[in-house]
Order: structure tokens, then sequence, then C-alpha cells
């Protein structure tokens, strides 16, 4: 997995998150329910392990999250407030 493909896998499951939400808000169809949960799990096929910067025990006072990926490759995603 590279940059795109994590940017492109983190964006969809944000947007499936969204399209759960307003399904929920909606007629509360569980089979549409059902289908968001397994493209959601599709989408993060490849990770492996997931953590908080803290929880990985990096020395940094940003806040963020590490994930580690099946095929060995580690990303970490800074979290900033900007507004």
């Amino acid at each position: 997995m590279n940059e795109t493909d994590l940017q492109n896998t983190l964006l969809s499951l944000i947007q499936n998150l969204l399209d759960a939400r307003e399904e929920t808000e909606g007629e509360d169809d569980d089979i549409a329910l059902a289908d968001i949960a397994r493209d959601m799990v599709s989408e993060a096929e490849g990770l492996a392990h997931a953590d908080t910067f803290d929880g990985a025990q990096l020395l940094t006072s940003n806040k963020g999250l590490v994930l580690r990926m099946g095929d060995g490759s580690e990303f970490q995603i800074s979290i900033v407030q900007s507004r």
C-alpha cells in the first residue's frame, strides 16, 4: 500500500460512515446497513493494526494514529485541528 491508496481507503471509510449515519436517520434499513458494513470491512482489508501515537510510544506531543498494514508498510497520520 502507498500513500495514495491509504488516502483513498480512509476517504472511502469515512464516506461509508456518513452513508451509515444517513441510513440510520432514514428508514433504518438493516440490509443497507449490512451492505455498508461489508464495504467498510472490504476497504480496510489491508489493515493489520492501528494505534494512537501515545499507544505506539512515539516521542511526540502530537495527536495521531499509526497504521500497520499486512504487507509490512506503516503509516503515521497526524491530527491537527485547524479551527
